[in-house]
């Protein structure tokens, strides 16, 4: 699945990358080593490391410690300014997931992503339930198996939505 978002970005000229809920950071590290990207920013509260784990993030990366649905997030999203894709994968509750959603498409951006589409697990059936239910806009979904451990789906998914492009 991070190869289909990799060919997203790529296909649609993805410069700018905002990940809201990080946990150790991989994804951003990953994406920092493989795409020429012009601002990349994260938002977390910390929780990975409230576990025993660390979290790494590259130089470059601008991040906002605390939670999403704050005015304090909402004036640093704001100066941050147009961002080409946020990714969600925060709060996986039916409200945060939606909350993220609506803040989010608030602020100048092209593309607002979806981590847990599938709701295969408890813990990520609000984000199922929520992209099931967003009927507007256009929506492109990236599950592929997992066939590394012997499945023939998808446990997670990525959910790419935008207001005017297909």
């Amino acid at each position: 699945e991070v190869i289909g978002l990799l060919e997203f970005m790529e296909e649609h000229k993805v410069r700018s990358y905002l990940e809201i809920g990080i946990w150790t950071g991989g994804l951003v590290r990953a994406l920092h080593g493989i795409v020429d990207l012009d601002l990349i920013a994260t938002a977390d509260q910390g929780y990975a490391r409230t576990q025993g784990f660390d979290i790494t993030l590259p130089e470059p990366v601008q991040s906002y410690w605390g939670n999403s649905d704050t005015p304090e997030f909402e004036a640093w999203r704001e100066k941050l300014g147009h961002i080409d894709l946020v990714m969600i994968d925060g709060d996986h509750r039916y409200a945060g997931v939606k909350r993220d959603f609506e803040i989010n498409r608030a602020h100048p951006h092209r593309f607002l992503a979806f981590h847990d589409i599938t709701g295969a697990n408890r813990w990520t059936t609000g984000v199922a339930k929520f992209w099931n239910e967003l009927n507007e806009g256009h929506k492109r979904e990236i599950c592929r198996p997992h066939a590394e451990i012997g499945l023939d789906h998808s446990v997670m998914g990525i959910g790419i939505w935008s207001q005017v492009l297909p």
